[in-house]
């Protein structure tokens, strides 16, 4: 894959694959909950509402795709530049996180198939960020790890002060 030549038949592949993938796990999760909280779901809001927030759902999901794409790729890039690892630009981040979009067809498969999808963009996004910057595998996984540990520090640093207040 080039990391030149447009982000516009990159963007129509995740778009594509992406919305496909997310619809399908907005309908197994509705499958989920409508018959777990069918009864709730009549008393309080009714079947009729159930079905609409579904079909809303299904219809402005291709919008998220493309707003997930377009920041996941910015956040990504970003990340990549802090431990240099981004040689080739936004763009070339932007198609490799289009492209990897093809793993949410996984979404098509009940249940497990979108957790199988997601490990499964994790790699290819691991293995298409090193292809196409350039650079290392050490690099493109120390800023996928990046977020993780701001998470786990912010966490620490809400649940530790908790638990001092709480046992003292």
């Amino acid at each position: 894959m080039t990391h030149e030549g447009g982000i516009m038949e990159p963007l129509a592949f995740g778009l594509l694959f992406g919305s496909i993938g997310s619809m399908f796990g907005f309908f197994w999760q509705f499958l989920m909950i409508s018959g777990s909280l069918m009864a709730l779901g009549e008393k309080l809001v009714g079947q009729l509402s159930m079905s609409l927030i579904f079909f809303v759902i299904i219809i402005i999901s291709p919008l998220f795709v493309i707003i997930a794409m377009f920041l996941t790729s910015a956040i990504l890039h970003l990340l990549l530049l802090v431990v240099r690892g981004a040689k080739n630009g936004f763009e070339a981040t932007f198609r490799v996180v289009s492209y990897s979009q093809a793993t949410q067809i996984w979404g098509v498969i009940p249940f497990l198939g979108g957790f199988i999808g997601g490990l499964w963009l994790i790699i290819v996004q691991i293995i298409g960020l090193r292809e196409i910057h350039e650079t290392s595998y050490l690099r493109v996984i120390l800023a996928l790890l990046i977020p993780v540990a701001l998470i786990l520090l912010v966490f620490l640093a809400i649940v530790i002060p908790l638990l001092v207040f709480g046992l003292g």
